[in-house]
């Protein structure tokens, strides 16, 4: 559905640039090259105009760094720049030829990798890590979760056949889950739902573990349900952490940015009992591209893969 969702926007602004442009060329007396050049302007300015703003209503841009200093301004730029090129490439390129997939390595049956999108996004999120993990041989999938605002427990059934399916495929008994924002809330509902016995790892990049209020913001039960609590047993995420013990929390690895335009407050992204890794000046869309957060969660999908390999051979 996002898929198709975004090829309609994509329409809609190409429809919008083309009257823009005529109107300069009508009114401005503009030549159509200089017309349709800035009209197009005119559309990259508002999306890093909604860009920014994320950044100024999660107050992203005067969070401190690891050693508690501001970032100066140019990296901050630098940050904004990163991010606001990785939303473009996802929606224009990503999203709308997005869908699910499998890919089969010749691992021998080691522990394959599932991977789960967030909030808006579909499979296609993952394509470039697809080509990084084949080259690297190891087994991959990864699944749209729909219905695109449905509640998050939802995902569960999903999570659970694509897991089963990656395990009947490699002759695996566990998988790894590498999810980014909301995936990691499906991939916890799936835990609750499913058990963790098929789970050998969870890492999750940018998760509102604790909420985003930007959530606010995004249709759908599933953005409700990631507000941050209000103190009430009835909210979906206390709900979620209450039925979570030490065990299962240490099958986590939580990589999350001081600089995240979109979890606010940015320790929401921070979960207690897993091992939390924090970067500096990476985006929200960003920690699912950025060259040292790959590198990062490349190598822990290495370990977590000789652990298994090391028991076995016990």
């Amino acid at each position: 559905m996002i898929a198709a969702l975004t090829r309609s926007m994509i329409v809609l602004q190409v429809i919008l640039l083309g009257v823009a442009a005529l109107l300069l060329v009508q009114a401005g007396g503009l030549g159509w090259p200089a017309a349709l050049t800035a009209a197009g302007g005119l559309l990259l300015a508002v999306r890093a105009a909604i860009v920014f703003n994320n950044y100024l209503l999660s107050d992203a841009l005067r969070q401190p760094m690891q050693d508690g200093t501001r970032a100066p301004a140019p990296k901050l730029a630098l940050c904004f720049a990163q991010e606001f090129w990785w939303s473009m490439v996802c929606w224009f390129r990503l999203f709308p030829t997005g869908r699910p997939f499998s890919v089969r390595a010749d691992d021998a049956g080691d522990y394959p990798v599932l991977m789960l999108h967030g909030y808006g996004a579909n499979a296609g999120f993952w394509t470039p890590w697809s080509r990084r993990l084949a080259r690297a041989g190891i087994s991959h999938a990864a699944i749209d979760l729909e219905p695109v605002l449905g509640g998050i427990d939802d995902y569960a059934p999903l999570v659970e056949h694509a897991v089963s399916a990656l395990c009947r495929a490699t002759g695996a008994p566990k998988v790894i889950l590498l999810c980014h924002s909301m995936g990691g809330l499906a991939a916890r509902a799936w835990l609750r739902a499913c058990g963790m016995e098929r789970a050998a790892c969870v890492i999750t990049l940018g998760t509102p573990h604790h909420g985003s209020r930007l959530a606010g913001y995004g249709p759908g039960l599933n953005a409700r349900q990631m507000l941050p609590p209000a103190g009430g047993s009835a909210d979906w995420l206390v709900r979620l952490a209450g039925a979570e013990d030490s065990a299962l929390r240490s099958l986590f690895v939580s990589i999350h940015t001081r600089h995240d335009n979109i979890v606010a407050p940015q320790a929401s992204a921070i979960l207690p009992g897993a091992r939390n890794v924090g970067v500096d000046l990476v985006g929200h869309v960003a920690l699912g591209f950025d060259r040292e957060v790959g590198e990062r969660v490349l190598a822990e999908i290495i370990a977590a893969r000789r652990n298994r390999s090391t028991a076995g051979s016990r």
